[in-house]
Formats: C-alpha cells, structure tokens, sequence
C-alpha cells in the first residue's frame, strides 16, 4: 500500500528515505531556523483588578516555551521567528494573516521550517493538505508537529500519509464541536435563557433579573432621540462627554456598540434565533415593544462599502507634474480620466493636468511589463527588498537568543533550582515585556521582505499585456507601486495648431515619464 502511494507521487521508498518526503532548502541540525506558528481559534478575555486580560496569551506562551524547549534540548535549531494569530483553521475563507507571512519567509529564505505544537493548529480541513505539502516542497520548507511526532525531514516513508489522516481526524473533530455547540445555543434559545458572556449586560444586572435604573434610563433616553433623528454617533460623543460609566468602569462610548445594543432583542426581554423573537422568563424589558421595533427599523445595517476603493489602475499612483500631488480618476464627456482635482484630502491640488485613462493605462502596462520580463532588473529589486547576510544573521541570532531568555526567566519564576528563591512576579512580567517587545521590534525589520512577495510570483512567469490586463486591479496596482518609484503626467500642450497631417487631437507621450525602481 505504502509503495503504491509514493509511486503515486512520483518518488521510490529509496528517496524518501535519503531525503524525507523532498529536499530541503537548509540541512537539518544545530543551525535549521524554525519559525513557530502559534493558533487560538477563540479569544476569550477577562476582568482582573478592573484591568481587561486576554486568557489566550497564556495559552500561547506555553505552547510556545514547549517547543522551543524541544527543539533546542534535541538540538533541532534555533527560533528566529514566531507568527501568533487568532482565527479558525477549520472555517472556510477565515483570515489568516499570520500563517500566510510564515510561508511568504519559508519562500524568502528568511525561516527554513515551520514548527506546530500539533498538526491542528496548522490546519483542520483535508481540502488544504495537498496545498500545503505543494508549498512546502516547492519552497524546500520542513514541517515539525511536535505532540503529532510528525516531521516531514524524518525517513518515515509513511510521513505524507500519517499527515493526511491526522488532518482528517482534526476535521472531524472540528465538525463534531461545532455540532455540539451549535446544539446547546439552539437548546438555551428554545429555553428562553440567555446567552451570557463574560461583562454584564449594560441597563441590567448580572443574572439579568433586575434592571439598573440609571442604565435603563440612559437607554430609553437614547431610543427616543434615535427615533426623533439623532445618531448613534452623536448619542456616543453626548455620552463620553458628560462621562457616563460604561460597565468596564471605563467612559468612552463607540457609536457601533451602541447601535447593536440599542438593535438587541434584550432591550425587550427576548432573544433572537434563528430570526424568531423568543421570550426570555425573568428578564426584564427596557424599551416597550413598539419603539423597540422603530428604533430597530431606523438602526437597520445598509452594507455600505465604507472609504474609497480603486478600480482604475493608476488611481491616486500618477502625480501631477505641476503640484507633485496623485491624479484621481474622473469622468470627462463619457470618456474616462485621469485628472489632478481639489477634493477633500488633497484641497491644494492645482487643477491643471488631465489626461485620457486610456492612454495613461496603456503606457504604464507596457512599461511595466517590459519591465517585469526584464529578469535581472526584477531580481535586483527583490534583492534589494530582501535582508541578507550579516543583517539577517544579527536578527536571526538575537531572536534566538531572546527565546534561550525565555526559557531561562520561565525557569527562575516557576521552576528555580532546590535552595533558590523565585523571581518575584513584578521582574518576571518586567523582563517579559521587555523580551517581547524586542521581539516586535526584530519582527518588524522582517515585514520589508514580505511586501515584495508579490514581485517574487510575478518573477515566475513571462508577461504579455494580455496577461496583465487578466490580473485583477488590486495586484496590478501592488506591482506597479513596486517597481515604478514615479509615474508623472505633464500639462498638455497650449491649444490650437495641430501637427500637420494629424487626424484628430495629438497625444504627446513625453507627458508621461515613468521612474523605475532600481535596486
């Protein structure tokens, strides 16, 4: 069965044992630099001293003293990187940014593994192993999952198919713990109970039996001047300005959690679910029904888009020679534009260039894609993005030196040698601190690599116009922002006295001068 599978893949049991599952990128040992991904897929948070905690950080923290006790007491590497993010390996689409910047540094060289405390927290959906594994092995990347013992660099000729089946088992558990609790929300709703979380709800008490006069007032108050026209907006300012206590204890109120308070179901003493209006025993109503529904209809969410987004290509990218300030794109006669114009966000905007859409797009595209079948020049640039050498090495070293001090500060705090007093708990959180925010600070030296990620990709490919104008805008606009340091649109020239034999208006294009970037 095992020899089946491989050849299915394309590789003999002789290679997977000389190599892993595909050569690697860096040689395991002492120097293999790992960077740990970290998940929690629910933020939970809680009061302590009036101070608001996020539990998960624990959690995380000792995921993370776990592995990097392991890898560096069986001398597997050192830590040079770790990527924390909250959010569902299991839910379809969900963000996951962090993950995403760990296999942008596997590509750009800047980490040589990536290292889970099991394969969970990697991912819980069948439908993402094989991309995975494509990327790891494209990039020459390792995988480690410690509690899984699963290691893509070991001689296991079964490695691939142990992965396959640990995430299926993750998925169905997945499944099942979202049955379960989609059953008991749906058994508490036909109950009647609420569904509690951590604070208390503002305008009633704790166990929601009793209202807070004050509170319940400044609700009902609220709801009459959103009938009689007055924003949540303004309702908001009104309530931070005269200092009313939230139920934080805190007195800045935002316009969002308002409406949502205001549009809630509890302000009636029911609940919703499922889109019917259950009654919840014992809890009392703060608005009567009618202008509850009033104000619930006013309150109504529009799905608006909310700021501007680009659709043209050279939007807000071009400059307007004259004032040096970004042309927008504009309408002129039915036929689209590129136009330096006084709005809002740019009042001194001079006014004096427009230039057809057309003809702006169509020169920069041809640039730009001359541009980018220029191999050399491409890869220049992304050298240039790119920290390497002794730059890198200082980051790479120092970050694992900080996670050593980790280990040592966990050790003095909690488990000190017999006959040893414990660090006091104000320096641990001291030094802790101090060690993170070190940390930060060597991981926001690395965010330059990763923007030019996009120039990596497009390096891969040959480029026609046909093929770029098939790219949407967004990542037309991220390479051109990359490779052009100025796109500038001169005046037209004085009307009147055409070019002889000229049909039409003249284009000149020495109005246009694009500016490469250079490495």
């Amino acid at each position: 069965m095992v020899a089946r599978y491989t050849a299915s893949h394309g590789r003999t049991d002789v290679q997977r044992v000389r190599r892993g599952l595909w050569p690697m990128a860096a040689e395991p040992g002492p120097a293999f630099r790992w960077g740990v991904l970290l998940r929690k897929s629910k933020p939970r948070e809680k009061l302590v001293d009036g101070v608001k905690v996020f539990e998960f950080e624990d959690s995380m923290d000792a995921h993370e003293l776990e592995l990097v006790q392991h890898l560096r007491s069986n001398r597997m590497g050192v830590i040079v990187e770790t990527y924390k993010e909250i959010a569902s390996a299991y839910k379809r689409g969900a963000a996951r940014p962090r993950y995403k910047h760990a296999l942008s540094d596997l590509e750009a060289g800047t980490i040589d593994g990536i290292a889970v405390l099991a394969v969970d927290r990697l991912t819980r959906r069948r439908d993402q192993t094989r991309p995975i594994l494509n990327a790891l092995e494209q990039m020459g990347g390792r995988l480690f999952a410690l509690w899984d013992e699963l290691d893509t660099a070991s001689d296991d000729p079964d490695t691939e198919l142990r992965l396959h089946e640990l995430v299926a088992r993750a998925e169905r558990e997945a499944e099942r713990t979202a049955k379960r609790y989609k059953l008991a929300a749906k058994h508490r709703a036909h109950k009647g109970l609420p569904q509690r979380g951590g604070v208390r709800p503002y305008g009633h008490t704790d166990d929601w039996r009793s209202l807070v006069p004050v509170e319940a007032e400044n609700l009902h108050k609220a709801a009459l001047q959103i009938v009689e026209g007055k924003s949540p907006l303004a309702i908001a300012r009104d309530w931070t300005e005269r200092e009313i206590p939230t139920v934080r204890g805190g007195s800045v109120w935002w316009h969002g959690n308002l409406r949502e308070m205001l549009r809630s179901a509890r302000m009636i003493g029911k609940r919703e679910y499922d889109g019917a209006l259950i009654v919840m025993p014992g809890v009392p109503a703060i608005l009567d029904e009618e202008l509850w529904q009033q104000v619930r209809k006013i309150l109504a969410p529009s799905y608006r888009t909310m700021g501007r987004r680009e659709s043209r290509q050279c939007s807000n990218l071009a400059l307007c020679s004259a004032c040096g300030l970004p042309l927008v794109s504009n309408i002129d006669d039915g036929r689209p534009t590129y136009t330096c114009k006084k709005r809002r966000s740019q009042p001194g905007a001079c006014g004096s260039v427009s230039i057809s859409g057309k003809r702006l797009d169509e020169r920069v595209s041809r640039e730009v894609v001359a541009f980018l079948n220029d191999k050399k020049r491409v890869q220049a640039l992304l050298d240039a993005h790119k920290m390497t050498g002794p730059e890198m090495d200082a980051i790479d070293a120092r970050f694992a030196e900080l996670e050593d001090d980790k280990l040592a500060l966990e050790r003095a705090a909690f488990r000190p040698p017999q006959g040893v007093p414990r660090l006091p708990t104000e320096r641990y959180w001291q030094l802790r601190t101090e060690i993170e925010a070190e940390q930060e600070q060597l991981q926001r030296r690395r965010v330059v690599s990763r923007a030019a990620q996009p120039l990596k990709v497009a390096l891969k490919q040959d480029w026609t116009i046909e093929a770029w104008l098939a790219k949407p805008v967004e990542y037309r606009r991220t390479i051109i922002k990359l490779v052009c340091k100025r796109i500038e649109v001169a005046k037209a020239p004085m009307k009147g006295g055409g070019m002889k034999g000229a049909q039409g208006p003249y284009f000149d294009p020495e109005r246009i001068r694009i500016t490469f970037a250079e490495a």
